[in-house]
């Protein structure tokens, strides 16, 4: 394999303009967003036309929140991208083993998402739930390597043309003395077509997942955590899972002088049952994950220097360029 070396140089302008108004009991909030991105794309030192780019967006967000009796609701649509990570965008070619290599994908679009959320409260209890429609959402490809090498993989990463998800979540929160549990019920629903080596196949069976948390707060800065997490088989994305699988984790917490240093001993896994039994579809391969043991303890000691609380007030600039990266 040749060496190569990828340069790609950004310049992104945004602008956003919102519009609130209030009916009485009724807050509603319209927004406009406008996102400019020119993007030049380098293979050893050689601009690509065709893989430089210029992106010009306009996403659209609409806010309606009210009370239904002492139900706090919320009703939202907004329009949003996730651009791919540099990494996913080299050109090169990596070595795995003698049966796969993988590689990025210069030619990778932007995700674009439409969402729309209601999210509802009442004292402890929180429903959310959203529906959102993806186009050019990026998942893992694979092909074969060369025509002479049909049974070496080549991994690597492509736009899937439409994904429709709903996402539903219920939580409950009480507080009981020094008990803090937190039970959490959420239903994943998709609705997506994946290449398989049989042909293109419905992914679109829906997965539950029960998750329990429990804090207990002791005197002297002592706090016990002991969670519980329970998956059901089904679709996510290009992933069936096969099996049920769960974890049990627990967790002691003390903390000294007012919260600088601290320590916490974790035992994660502790029935072994973390890791799931799945199948990754992918193009021409059927790729098979056989479940292996996760059960682990880890102590974490931190010491906080000049604690003090930041006074930057701002939302993070580039965020999400550095998340990219």
């Amino acid at each position: 394999m040749e060496d190569n070396h990828n340069d790609i140089k950004e310049n992104a302008v945004s602008a956003f303009a919102e519009y609130a108004y209030s009916f009485g009991n009724l807050q509603a909030r319209a927004g406009v967003r406008y996102e400019h991105l020119k993007s030049d794309y380098y293979e050893d030192g050689v601009k690509s036309a065709e893989q430089s780019r210029v992106y010009d967006n306009v996403f659209p967000s609409v806010s309606l929140a009210f009370p239904i009796g002492k139900v706090q609701t919320q009703l939202t649509y907004s329009g949003n991208i996730k651009r791919p990570d540099y990494y996913d965008l080299r050109s090169g070619i990596s070595y795995v083993n003698r049966y796969s290599y993988e590689s990025g994908n210069p030619y990778l679009e932007p995700a674009i998402e439409h969402v729309v959320s209601l999210n509802m409260s009442y004292g402890w209890l929180y429903l959310n739930v959203n529906y959102i429609h993806g186009k050019d959402v990026e998942i893992q490809y694979s092909r074969a390597y060369s025509e002479e090498n049909p049974a070496v993989s080549l991994l690597t990463h492509i736009n899937a043309p439409e994904i429709d998800k709903l996402n539903a979540t219920f939580t409950l929160s009480p507080s009981v003395g020094i008990w803090s549990p937190q039970l959490t019920l959420m239903f994943n629903q998709q609705w997506f077509r994946v290449d398989t080596p049989e042909g293109r196949r419905n992914f679109n069976n829906p997965v539950g997942v029960f998750q329990w948390d429990n804090t207990f707060a002791f005197p002297k800065g002592f706090q016990f955590n002991l969670d519980m997490m329970v998956s059901t088989r089904g679709d996510e994305e290009t992933i069936k899972y096969m099996k049920p699988y769960g974890a049990l984790n627990c967790s002691l917490y003390k903390s000294f002088f007012s919260g600088c240093l601290s320590f916490q001993l974790k035992a994660n896994d502790l029935l072994n049952t973390a890791q799931p039994e799945c199948t990754l579809y992918s193009g021409n391969r059927t790729i098979w994950v056989d479940a292996e043991s996760r059960r682990s303890i880890a102590l974490t000691v931190r010491y906080k220097f000049n604690a003090t609380k930041s006074k930057y007030k701002g939302t993070g600039a580039g965020q999400e360029q550095r998340s990219r990266m």
